[in-house]
Formats: C-alpha cells, sequence, structure tokens
C-alpha cells in the first residue's frame, strides 16, 4: 500500500487503485478561510456543527453554517465545502455527504484508529494536519492493545502528518475485505485547529464507492 500526495484534483481517481490507501491533494492558499479560522481562535468561538446535504448542494452550508461572521469568510467556507462535497460525490458515486465543521483546542481523537466508513476525507484549515501511519508500519498487535498509548509503530516505522490545507481521503475499515483502513489520529499538541471532514452517504447498504461512471 503507499500514498498519493499531488496538487491535481484529477489524481483523486487513484484511491480506487487496490495498492493506494491514501491521496493527498495540495490546494492553493485561501485569505478569507485563514482569516476565518484566525478570527474563531482569538474569539475562542468554538465551532461543532454536522449535517448532511445533496453532494454539490451549493446552499445547504450556508444554511448550516448559522455563525455570525465575516459574509466573506462564510461565503469561503460554504465554497469549500461545496467543491470537496461535489468532488466526493463523483468520485465515489455518493448523492449524499455528511459534513462535520469543527474548531480543536485538544486532540479528538487521542488514539491511533480506523474510521469504519468506506473513506473519509479531512480538510484541516488552519492548525496542524492529522497524524497517520503508513499501512506497512502499522503494528497490528498494539493497534489492537487496548492497555497501551504507545503507537502502534513497528521498528523503522515513523508517524506522518498530512499537510494543512490539503484535501486528503483516507480509505476506511468499510472501503473493501482486503484493506482495513488508514490508521490515524488528532494530533498531539496545544495547537488549535479548524478542521472539516466529509464521508460519503449511500441509502443502499449494499452499495459502497465505485469508480465515475459504475453503476
Amino acid at each position: 500500500m503507499h500514498c498519493l500526495l499531488t496538487d491535481r484534483t484529477d489524481d483523486f481517481a487513484a484511491i480506487h487503485d487496490e495498492d493506494v490507501e491514501l491521496v493527498s491533494v495540495a490546494r492553493p492558499p485561501a485569505g478569507p478561510l485563514d482569516a476565518l479560522a484566525e478570527h474563531l481562535f482569538k474569539s475562542r468561538q468554538a465551532v461543532q456543527t454536522e449535517w448532511e446535504q445533496a453532494a454539490g448542494d451549493p446552499d445547504a452550508p450556508l444554511a448550516a453554517l448559522s455563525m455570525g461572521i465575516d459574509a466573506d469568510w462564510l461565503g469561503a467556507l460554504g465554497n469549500e465545502i461545496t467543491l470537496a462535497g461535489e468532488m466526493l460525490g463523483e468520485l465515489v458515486g455518493c448523492e449524499r455527504v455528511g459534513i462535520r465543521v469543527t474548531t480543536l483546542r485538544r486532540p479528538m481523537c487521542p488514539r491511533f484508529h480506523v474510521d469504519h466508513v468506506p473513506c473519509r476525507m479531512l480538510v484541516t484549515i488552519r492548525g496542524p494536519g492529522t497524524e497517520w501511519i503508513a499501512n506497512g508500519d502499522v503494528d497490528g498487535a498494539l493497534l489492537a492493545a487496548r492497555d497501551t498509548d504507545a503507537p502502534p509503530v513497528r521498528p523503522g516505522g515513523h508517524i506522518r502528518r498530512l499537510p494543512t490545507r490539503n484535501w486528503s481521503l483516507l480509505k476506511g475499515g468499510a472501503w473493501d475485505h482486503g484493506f482495513g483502513g488508514v490508521v490515524h489520529r488528532s494530533p498531539h499538541g496545544t495547537d488549535e485547529r479548524l478542521l472539516l471532514s466529509f464521508d460519503p452517504l449511500f441509502t443502499d447498504p449494499d452499495v459502497g464507492p465505485r469508480r465515475m461512471g459504475e453503476t
């Protein structure tokens, strides 16, 4: 298994390759998003908002994010959510997406774990990115152990970090029966974060991620 770090959104299609566990795409700087994060951090405004929407609905984010913030900042955040949700819908064939917008001042998921979803996109707008361990570096026994907080890393392996601002798509434990999912956790430390996450939603439990054009 390997990961793909790129600056081309077209490369997200590689997530369907059996030997790819993660695709992370660099995104251009966005001044309004940086300004939004700075405002939320300085004002100590906590945001924990979750909702479901049609994958490419441009109006749903603005309705869900009822924050008293600058219209340009809100518009930039809504546009980011709409573009990422639309891309995810086209990529895996889901009609709806579950979205979470969160400010964090401590680790949300401090233990290394696997998400039991087909896949999840993580976007750290500001602050340190999510930590993860490549499949070949994971110590399965340590990952399963509940009596230790030791990182489940094999000798010679190391903990990696997703770049801030990237759109990073991780295979989850429910992707298929051939891969157990990307092992990851919230970064340890006290740095504040503004995090977006996107989960594909399938109305038929027997239908999972599929390539564009497949039915």
